[in-house]
């Protein structure tokens, strides 16, 4: 859980002696604290900086603290940020309006420190608590496309994905590598480091791999990766560097023999099925003939 340290705080008021005293109550928290005279310097402190949450006065010239708080939550990158309003309005309606515009809350003038304090510490509270959830679920979420063994993409994802471009018919490279005798190597180093020299080869790859590109752990010991429809060059120079990798890398060079297919693939190469059939029918080709990579 974070601190009151972590936590950036903008307050919004075109009346300086109201922010330097609520400046005073939130520093007292240890909480770091911008402030803004108007709309246009909220604005921009927001852009500058990552604020966690906002105190806004509503009666300000020019631009009021309803329009300013529709400004935040119209834009996708501020809309989540709460904000907490400062008025001297007591009228229901008034104060309806403020939730109504995405407020979370609202503080009554003149401020009572501990009042302040406590519904600051209420919201950062939920914020952190939120941010926790939302951490939870993205790694939740990298589990079920992460290969646990070597940390590449799994092949349910790299399989999703694959179907994705086959269907909406996309141009893309469907690269496929596959460690050949891996029974010998399991025999000769052992378990261990037979697992610990796939890890390697896994890192290997995924450090060689152009960026954006899908580097996933398929069954046994084969692997895929998904590329953009670079020049024909690109992968070539990828395999020059994958070998160049392999042989400069001591156990990988004693340990690892492989055999690579790639793949251009486009509207009329067929499904994902066909891709992987016919990649599976290339590796065969090339293990029956000794040679290691071809271009299908």
């Amino acid at each position: 859980m974070k601190t009151n340290n972590n936590f950036t705080i903008l307050v919004v008021d075109d009346e300086a002696f109201n922010i330097e005293l609520v400046k005073v109550y939130l520093v007292e928290e240890g909480y770091k604290v911008l402030t803004a005279l108007d709309a246009q310097g909220a604005v921009e402190a927001v852009k500058l900086h990552s604020v966690n949450l906002i105190l806004l006065d509503i009666n300000m010239p020019k631009v009021d603290g309803f329009r300013v708080c529709k400004i935040f939550k119209d834009n996708q990158k501020t809309k989540d940020i709460p904000i907490i309003f400062l008025t001297a309005q007591v009228d229901v309606e008034y104060i309806s309006k403020a939730f109504e515009v995405g407020g979370v809350d609202y503080i009554t003038k003149p401020f009572n420190g501990v009042e302040l304090k406590a519904r600051v510490k209420t919201h950062l509270n939920n914020v952190a608590y939120l941010e926790e959830i939302k951490h939870k679920q993205f790694k939740l979420a990298q589990l079920t496309v992460t290969d646990a063994f070597t940390k590449l993409s799994n092949s349910l994802y790299f399989d999703t994905m694959l179907k994705q471009k086959t269907v909406k018919k996309e141009s893309f490279w469907f690269v496929y590598i596959k460690i050949n005798r891996f029974e010998k190597i399991n025999s000769i180093y052992g378990y261990y480091t037979a697992n610990k020299i796939i890890r390697t080869f896994a890192k290997l790859l995924q450090e060689l791999a152009p960026k954006g590109a899908i580097v996933a752990k398929l069954h046994g010991v084969s692997f895929a990766i998904l590329v953009k429809n670079y020049d024909i060059k690109v992968m070539k120079n990828l395999y020059m560097e994958l070998k160049k990798g392999l042989k400069e890398h001591k156990q990988l060079a004693k340990a690892i023999d492989i055999s690579i297919v790639f793949q251009d693939v486009d509207a009329k190469s067929g499904s994902a099925e066909e891709l992987y059939e016919r990649v599976q029918q290339s590796i065969e080709k090339l293990q029956n003939r000794g040679e290691n990579y071809l271009f299908i």
